[in-house]
């Protein structure tokens, strides 16, 4: 059982450029996954519905 992480350490320590190059590359994608700009909300109003009805209750009532 020890000797699978012990091969896997082994294989990571000898190809370590390797390895740590795909480590920035995740790190880097996962950055530029947080600052991406999000996309454009769409708002669908659905009338008729109970929901929508609560929601512009408040406006009626002004």
């Amino acid at each position: 059982m020890a000797t699978f992480p012990y091969r896997i350490g082994r294989c990571a320590f000898r190809r370590r450029r390797l390895v740590g190059g795909l480590w920035l590359g995740v790190l880097v994608s996962t950055i530029a996954g947080a600052m991406a700009p999000a996309g454009e909300e769409k708002d669908l109003p659905m009338s008729g519905t109970e929901s929508r009805r609560t929601l512009d209750l408040p406006g009626e009532r002004r």
